[in-house]
Parts: structure tokens; sequence; C-alpha cells
């Protein structure tokens, strides 16, 4: 202020001296405590204004004003300045500053208040008794939208690099305010490493697109295809990455690999390279997967025709030959048709089943084609008949109904849990005088190897760690 002071001081009402509408601190906070002490004491310090009209507005001395209204004081010691738009902009910066009273957004909208009058960043980088850069930045973050500072209630309290970062993204709001809400936070770097790499991935992508658009590049644009692996007559060939090198080395590269034609695909920031459909090569490899997907039909469609045989045939056996079972055959079948699913997908084993039974879950049906009692009186059947002296065949019968609803069609084919107790149920069945057909010993042996091989492939694994 030394070089705006005067020596004459002039007693002026309070009432008559207004704040200046451009001083860069917009909050000047509590002054209780301050009108308290010039109550008692008196103002210290005369306020600095300029003339205003029949009025003052104050230049230096906002806070202390507003502690004297509050206290009440009429007539108030002021240094009575002339100053011009400019000189009162720089006075009040210099003034705040040197308190460090502003905060950084505050500082940098009063510096480019000071540039729009005419200053140079020159003249307020000295004035302020700052570095050329200092100014400069508080410049940038001056130009940050309104728009994108009330994104956040404390945005004046972000740093000055922070700031600067915002600012470089000006024209881009939407990116403005997605580092202004991580600003102050750790995530601040990650999100603005981001941006950059989406920025620089967009701006190579719309460079390499500039370059394809000149006229007799000898390269064919065209249109993204809608779907790029469907599309009738283009195929895809590759990309370019903006990891492939500056604009100019892309194209090169895409001149050397000399596709049919290129794309643009700006989602993925790619370059897309095509080659025209072989529609007879096309039609050809269709043909092949069509015929493999046919083959495969064939195939499922004979494994499931086989295992929905060979099911009823297993349990059209058991409907008519358990009752001629004798007792002691029958409760060594149960331990045996237990044993084998003590590791079941269903731990509490059949016991479950008896309170689980409905037409979606449980093994209702295949109960009722072994006992020939309807599915839906099988719980109540059971139950009673697990209650007398015929428990094992009723034991059996739900046990062998059990495996018969686990077994799937695949299983004949898979190694898994239930494939591996396909050999074993055939077993007891035998035992129990079931004769295989020459189908199901053919799939039983096939399965039997395939669970071999598995086996010794495990071996083999423990053995070589």
């Amino acid at each position: 202020m030394s070089s705006y002071q005067s020596n004459q001081i002039k007693l002026i009402n309070t009432s008559l001296i207004d704040p200046h509408p451009d001083n860069p601190r917009k909050n000047i906070g509590d002054v209780t405590d301050l009108a308290a002490s010039i109550k008692t004491n008196g103002l210290l310090t005369p306020l600095s204004v300029v003339p205003n009209g029949e009025r003052y507005r104050v230049i230096a001395g906002h806070r202390r004003l507003a502690a004297c209204k509050q206290a009440g004081t009429g007539a108030v010691p002021c240094f009575v300045l002339q100053l011009g738009p400019l000189q009162q902009l720089e006075a009040m910066v210099t003034e705040n500053c040197q308190r460090e009273q502003l905060t950084v957004l505050e500082e940098a909208d009063a510096i480019q208040g000071m540039l729009d009058l005419g200053a140079t960043t020159a003249s307020v980088a000295h004035r302020l008794g700052r570095s050329g850069d200092y100014v400069r930045d508080r410049v940038k973050a001056a130009s940050i939208k309104t728009e994108v500072r009330a994104s956040r209630d404390d945005f004046g309290q972000i740093s000055i690099g922070q700031l600067v970062a915002i600012a470089r993204y000006d024209g881009r709001p939407d990116l403005q305010k997605e580092l202004a809400q991580a600003a102050g936070t750790s995530n601040f770097d990650y999100t603005l490493r981001r941006i950059e790499r989406d920025e620089n991935d967009r701006q190579w992508v719309e460079s390499v697109a500039a370059l394809l658009g000149e006229p007799d590049n000898g390269i064919n644009l065209i249109p993204d295809p809608e779907k790029p692996y469907s599309d009738p007559e283009w195929r895809y060939l590759g990309c370019m990455f903006p990891s492939t090198g500056t604009p100019e080395e892309a194209i090169e590269k895409i001149r050397e690999q000399n596709p049919a034609a290129v794309s643009i695909h700006t989602v993925s920031q790619q370059v897309y390279l095509w080659t025209r459909r072989d529609k007879t090569a096309d039609a050809e490899k269709e043909a092949r997967r069509a015929a493999e997907q046919a083959e495969r039909d064939a195939r499922r469609h004979a494994l499931e025709e086989y295992a929905a045989a060979s099911a009823d045939k297993r349990m059209a056996w058991l409907h008519a030959n358990l009752h001629g079972i004798k007792r002691d055959k029958l409760v060594e079948t149960t331990a045996r048709l237990g044993l084998l699913q003590i590791i079941d997908p269903f731990p509490n084993g059949f016991t479950d089943a008896l309170t689980s039974w409905n037409e979606h879950s449980g093994s209702r049906k295949e109960y009722e084609k072994i006992s020939g009692i309807a599915a839906e009186d099988a719980p109540t059947a059971a139950r009673i008949s697990l209650q007398t002296a015929d428990w094992p065949l009723e034991a059996v019968t739900i046990l062998a109904a059990r495996i018969e609803w686990f077994i799937d069609p695949t299983d004949w084919t898979t190694v898994n849990d239930i494939g591996r107790r396909i050999p074993g149920y055939y077993q007891i069945l035998q035992d129990l005088g079931y004769t295989p057909t020459d189908d199901e010993t053919s799939h039983l042996d096939q399965l039997i190897a395939a669970i071999s091989e598995a086996d010794e492939n495990e071996e083999d694994e423990e053995n070589n760690q």
C-alpha cells in the first residue's frame, strides 16, 4: 500500500463508507472479536478509501469497516486516495496478499481482473512481488467457469496445482467436474492420468482420421460397420492402437498392411483394418460349421436316447424284481447304495428327499417307476413303509430312485461325481441279478476307461509337483 499511501487523514462517518464491489476477498469472516476491541480501544489503524460520488469505497480495511459498523462507531480516520480502477484493484490485491487473507481462487480472479483493466503479467508479478509463472498459473485457475466451480461447495479450497490441472480442460466441463470431485483426495492423480490418457487417445484418433481423410492418400476409408464380426461385405483384419506410434507412423503401417479398407472406431479409440469377405470360402466354412454342429447334435440326441432307454430298462427291472429278492440281500443292497451316495449333492441323502420331493426336485417320478406308487403319494408311502418290517425293500427303492434321478445323459461321457457312481451302481444291480445290454456294456466300458485315464492324469500331476 505504500506507493498509494496518503499522509492526510480524514474523519469520515462509517455510514458514508461502502465495501468495494471488486474486493477480491469474498468472505470477510466473523468480526465479533474485532468489533469488541474497536469498541474498547477505538480504531487504531486508519482505513484507506477512494471517493465514490458523495460517498466512499474502502480499499484497505474491509474487516475493520465491518467491525466498526457492528460496534456502532461513528466517524473513523481514513486515508483518502485518488486511484484509478486498476490502481484500486492492485491496491486491494496487494493488501490482501500481504495479510494472506485470500484463497487461491480469490487471488486468481483478482489478478485476472487486473489484467482485464490493462495490467501486464510482468507488472502484476512486480506489484505482488511474485514470479511470472505464479501470475500465469493463477490466470489459468481464473479461467475455470462458474458451472464447474459450483460443482462443490469448497471449490475455493482446491490447491493451485490441482486448479491448473482442472483449467487445462477448458471447454470440457464434464472432465473438469470429475477432476474437481477428486481434488484433495488420493484419487486425484489417478483420475488425472486416466483423463490425460483418454484425451491423448482421442486426439490420436482424430489426427489419424484427419490424415486418412486427405484426398488421394490411397487408403479406402469406410464408415465403421455396425456389425463388425458379421458384416456381409467386410471381414475384420486387425487394428491400430494409439500405442502403434505417431499418427504419421500409424498411416505408414496401414500402408504396409495394405488392407482393403479402414474405419475409425471412436469408442475404443482404434483404427480398424478390413479385408473383403470371400463369400465362397465363408459359405464353405459355414457349411462345415453347420455339419459339425449337426454331428454334435446327433451325438447328443443319441446319448439322450440311450440314457433314457437305459434308465427305463433299469427301473423297469427293479419294479419287476425287487419284491422277489430276499430280505438279507435287500439289507446288504441298502448299505451298498447308501455308501455309493455318501458323497451326495444333497448331504442328507434319501432322508432329505422325503422332505423335499416335489414335481421339480427329488426323485418322485423315478420312485413311481420302481415302486408303482403314484408320484404324488410317494412321500407318505415312503414314510409308512420305512416303519414296517419291509423297510429294506423301501430303502432300496428310495436309494435307487435317488441315483436314477441324479444320472444325466452327459454323466455317461463326463468324469464327475455322478459319472463315477454309474459303474458302482451297475455292479450293485448286477449283483441283484440285472443283466446289462450290449449297448449299456459298451457305454460302461467307455466311461470306466475315461475315469481311469482321468485318475492317471491326476496322479501324474501330483507326482510332477
